[in-house]
């Protein structure tokens, strides 16, 4: 507990010059001064002390340095360059969040970024910023007016980024006999919500269609241009159904081992082999082949390559699946069709059926989701 006083308070630390350790330590005993954490080195005492030191003491010292918590605060007080800094690194902090430093355009098209650019910063959108100076809606506005070929714009601010994202205009054109101009039902399904970003909608929400009916068209009449057309585009989200079918037979043909090998032995000399030797019949025989190079003494390597087959015999037995074997079977394949059939779309909800039917293990399932079915 003293210690923390003194260090609070302030303390001295001295050192004696040469040859005067004795009579400073003399000088302090006789005198009653205070005195602590004595060391000696090189014919030098150390000690600390608390309080002014005696100015008879202090012709026995060669140095005299004043440690403590309140002499740390005052040299602190003659840099004010770490309150500055500080002040600073604070202020940043608080004004971070409200000023703009960064804007990043991110089209999807051909639109001419340059145009938007200089538009954004002609209305104050730009580094620098102060994000409550900043209308983004009207900026919005102005830079669909003023850019023919921009149909969408979002800004967004994230943090001290602005991001101005925009999607291009698609204009009417001559129509080709293979352009694509309009989009139609891929598959049956009701209807659920729809976008359309260029084109004419003839669907609405709550209808139902069947595959190949006209969704979004790419021909409409317009005021001043007359009967147009676009390459439609659009998605339209419909609930579908869809369904699969996995199989599982009730018998399987599994092999045997008779336990009677063949090896055949050839060789090869840079590349060149000899093909002699028994041939076996593949269809009731399993092959393993290996091929090692030969060496002399372990040191050197021969062009030379010995390669070993091996056949082994084996017979087809027949064997009954049980209904708990094609259930497992039955599982895994639904699972990986069940991923395959469901992944353009969110999954509502789904039917699963088992039954066995002439020899077979069977899994229907029948599955509704929402999907863009424009295409």
């Amino acid at each position: 507990m003293l210690k923390l006083i003194e260090y609070v308070t302030g303390y001295r630390y001295m050192k004696t010059l040469d040859g005067q350790k004795n009579a400073a330590i003399s000088y302090m005993q006789k005198n009653k001064v205070l005195f602590s954490e004595l060391t000696e080195r090189d014919g030098a005492a150390y000690f600390r002390t608390v309080g002014k030191l005696d100015k008879n003491l202090l012709q026995y010292a060669e140095t005299v340095s004043v440690k403590g918590l309140l002499c740390d605060i005052k040299r602190s007080f003659r840099r004010p360059g770490i309150y500055i800094g500080a002040l600073i690194f604070i202020s940043a902090l608080v004004f971070s969040d409200l000023i703009i430093w960064d804007v990043k355009y991110e089209p999807t098209g051909n639109e001419n970024t340059d145009r938007i650019t200089a538009l954004a910063e002609e209305y104050g959108l730009k580094s620098g910023a102060f994000k409550a100076s900043v209308d983004r809606e009207n900026i919005e506005n102005l830079i669909m007016l003023k850019c023919p070929d921009v149909s969408y714009v979002n800004i967004n601010q994230n943090g001290g980024v602005a991001t101005v994202v925009t999607d291009e205009r698609v204009l009417f054109y001559d129509k080709n006999d293979d352009d694509k101009t309009d989009l139609f039902a891929a598959e049956d399904g009701y209807i659920i919500r729809y976008e359309t970003f260029a084109g004419r909608t003839v669907c609405e929400k709550g209808q139902t269609v069947q595959r190949g009916d006209l969704l979004i068209s790419g021909t409409y009449d317009t005021f001043h241009h007359g009967t147009v057309t676009v390459k439609a585009r659009g998605s339209v989200y419909a609930l579908v159904k869809r369904s699969f079918l996995c199989e599982c037979p009730d018998t399987e043909y599994e092999k045997v081992y008779t336990g009677k090998e063949y090896v055949k032995r050839s060789y090869k000399v840079f590349s060149y082999g000899d093909g002699g030797g028994p041939e076996y019949e593949k269809e009731r025989y399993d092959k393993t082949t290996d091929e090692q190079s030969v060496s002399v003494f372990s040191l050197v390597t021969l062009p030379v390559k010995v390669k070993t087959d091996t056949y082994r015999e084996y017979t087809l037995e027949k064997r009954s699946i049980s209904e708990r074997e094609a259930n497992e079977i039955l599982d895994k394949t639904y699972e990986k069709q069940l991923e395959q059939i469901t992944a353009d779309g969110e999954l509502k909800d789904k039917k699963v059926s088992r039954y066995y039917e002439n020899g077979r293990y069977k899994l229907y399932c029948e599955v509704w989701l929402i999907t863009n079915i424009a295409k």
